[in-house]
């Protein structure tokens, strides 16, 4: 159904549908050719070619499933590895009626399972470790596709993979459509900001893991976030676009006066915060309870629809960190991801 080859000459594209945006993890090509220019860090760019729309599907990362969700094709998926991080209830649902099947955990597939559930197509991540299992899946003849979308430097093209699943499923137009909303409600509420002569609250980020406090870096496409939502990201002059590894002693010194504290990994209370470091007590932000992580929509399996929906959704993002960066502007808007730590 798809095929691998080496990227041929771009073709102009006329179709309004196949004009990315911010996207450019990948492009369109001639009729029916996508080309995903990096899969990860240093892959070289492969091309594939979808001759006939995919009855059954598998995915292997959560970011793909509020695409499908989105574009009404939930009943395609019939494999996801490790099912307990599924947050979707229409999912879960599925999963708990047998058509959709658990194929074991990411990285270690039941290439058994996988080939009994003979799919049309398998969608999958790979951050360029060992993919055995994705040529294990190929050389059984399923087609497998590379998604991108995690190489993405902004929100709104990761959002815009949209429009690579409406082209594999035919469904372009609304795929563009669909987008188009996701896009103009997330310029509205940036210009919420940018209409206004308003204080920029300074933002930490991140937590200790080990010896090291892991935060954006200033390019980062979450710091992105921080600015739009009209705040000071403390580390934005930083260059890297990834996640920083810091000694605490640095992030003392640069953050122990930031006003707010988001994205604390895990912690869901101060109290389990300071069992794990007790340093963060020395910070402003902790001190005034101005922390905030980004698990309020999760399920006792593990499901966090942030990683799942959020990634989608950049727009409903960006009113959650406006919402609690200044609250006057959306006074009746209750935050959808973010949760205040107690």
């Amino acid at each position: 159904m798809i095929s691998g080859c080496q990227p041929p000459p771009v073709e102009q594209l006329k179709a309004k549908t196949r004009k990315l945006q911010y996207a450019s993890k990948f492009e369109f090509l001639n009729n029916r050719e996508v080309r995903v220019i990096e899969a990860w860090p240093g892959a070289t760019p492969k091309n594939y070619r979808v001759s006939k729309v995919p009855n059954k599907i598998i995915c292997t990362s959560t970011t793909h499933l509020h695409f499908l969700e989105l574009l009404g094709l939930e009943d395609k998926l019939v494999g996801f590895p490790n099912t307990r991080l599924i947050y979707s209830p229409q999912f879960n649902e599925r999963v708990e009626k047998g058509s959709i099947r658990d194929l074991g955990p990411d990285g270690n597939i039941n290439i058994e399972l996988v080939i009994a559930l003979q799919p049309d197509l398998v969608i999958a991540f790979d951050a360029g470790n060992d993919s055995r299992y994705l040529k294990q899946i190929e050389d059984a003849g399923i087609p497998v596709i590379l998604n991108a979308d995690y190489m993405e430097t902004s929100a709104l093209g990761r959002a815009e993979w949209i429009k690579f699943f409406g082209w594999i499923f035919q469904q372009e137009e609304k795929a563009d459509s669909i987008f188009q909303s996701i896009a103009m409600n997330y310029m509205e509420n940036r210009d919420l900001i940018l209409d206004k002569q308003l204080p920029k609250p300074e933002i930490m980020s991140g937590t200790v893991y080990g010896d090291k406090w892991f935060l954006p870096g200033g390019k980062n496409w979450f710091a992105k976030f921080f600015e739009d939502a009209g705040g000071e990201y403390l580390w934005k002059e930083n260059n890297n676009e990834g996640w920083l590894e810091l000694d605490i002693e640095a992030i003392v010194d640069t953050g122990i006066g930031a006003d707010v504290w988001i994205g604390t990994g895990g912690f869901y209370t101060k109290s389990d915060m300071l069992s794990a470091e007790e340093r963060y007590q020395t910070f402003e932000a902790f001190k005034a309870s101005e922390v905030y992580n980004y698990g309020k929509r999760i399920i006792p399996n593990g499901g966090n629809d942030f990683f799942e929906s959020g990634y989608a959704r950049p727009d409903i993002v960006l009113m959650d960190l406006i919402r609690i960066l200044h609250p006057q502007l959306l006074p009746h808007y209750e935050t959808r991801y973010f949760l205040k730590l107690q």
